[in-house]
């Protein structure tokens, strides 16, 4: 049986751009498998603000929005993880920061939703946690291209785990 992929073009940002896109993003009942994440957009500290972009509370929301779209219009939804960042390697005065205590505490927040609506978790962020310096970056939150394959392998594994 053959398989067919669909990625946006586009970076999905932050939980409250996907939550207001999810409909365009996921047509109803057009994908029987949607793997899906988002977090590090809004745990990212701009310059100067001591606190993330969105917060705990505001997080949760979005997730709420968008995991109620999917568990009514799509048969397997797949939770991944936010991945790890490396903060000895990212960030200057004026450089936006994140912290790997604020991936923790969102990715706890995400599974805990995620399972409060049955679907399969791909805790990418543990997969990875043992990942050095060599998978990034010199910014320390995004990955090289060892680190991409590492990634794809670990979501082509999930998903076919499920179709």
């Amino acid at each position: 049986m053959g398989y067919q992929m669909h990625s946006p073009p586009e970076n999905g940002k932050a939980s409250g751009d996907i939550a207001a896109r999810i409909r365009d993003l996921v047509p109803p009942n057009t994908f029987d498998i949607v793997h899906i994440n988002c977090g590090l957009h809004d745990l990212r500290r701009e310059p100067g603000q001591d606190w993330p972009r969105r917060s705990q509370h505001e997080y949760g929301a979005s997730l709420r929005s968008i995991f109620e779209y999917l568990a009514a219009n799509v048969g397997s939804v797949i939770w991944a993880t936010t991945t790890p960042v490396d903060e000895t390697l990212h960030g200057g005065i004026d450089m936006p920061r994140w912290y790997e205590s604020d991936v923790l505490t969102y990715n706890r927040l995400s599974v805990e939703l995620a399972n409060d609506y049955g679907f399969r978790i791909n805790d990418i962020h543990s997969r990875l946690s043992e990942a050095t310096e060599r998978l990034f970056l010199p910014d320390g939150v995004h990955f090289n291209d060892a680190g991409n394959q590492l990634i794809a392998h670990h979501i082509a594994t999930s998903i076919l785990q499920v179709a």
